[in-house]
């Protein structure tokens, strides 16, 4: 799935060449696979309708740099909190997300002890769709979240 949203896009494969590794797939093994024990959890697809409203409640991946510039240092942040930031509401590519949601697009979210929802792909997106709950903007289509437990 993540291979569908991000495999083929320049920007990805630069940013994971210029994180040192030979390609996408590589950074993604490394990065995400093994430092969240993908392998090792039960996966299933969950549809919903209404996706702001649910992402606004989860959180973001411990990314080195969304810790850096957007979560305060903390390991992570709840989207709705996320979208209060104006450096989040001025980003280019959420901004494009908002107007043109790529509604067949996956988001890949792990559920920690506790029942916590961490997002580990799709953090751009969650951005947007918690954006759009604020504004109150509506998603006409369905969305399918891939969840690890």
């Amino acid at each position: 799935m993540w291979y569908k949203n991000e495999g083929e896009n320049p920007d990805w494969i630069k940013l994971a060449q210029d994180k040192g590794y030979a390609s996408w797939a590589d950074w993604r093994l490394n990065e995400h696979v093994k430092r969240f024990d993908c392998v090792n959890k039960q996966w299933a697809l969950y549809e919903t309708s209404n996706p702001s409203q649910v992402v606004v409640k989860w959180s973001g991946g411990p990314f080195s740099t969304w810790v850096e510039r957007y979560y305060d240092g903390q390991q992570s942040r709840k989207f709705s909190e996320l979208a209060q930031r104006e450096d989040i509401q001025s980003i280019n590519k959420i901004k494009r997300l908002i107007g043109d949601y790529p509604k067949d697009s996956v988001i890949t979210a792990i559920e920690k002890e506790g029942g916590e929802m961490i997002v580990i792909e799709g953090m751009h997106r969650c951005c947007a769709l918690a954006l759009m709950a604020q504004r109150d903007l509506p998603f006409s289509d369905k969305l399918i979240f891939a969840i690890g437990k």
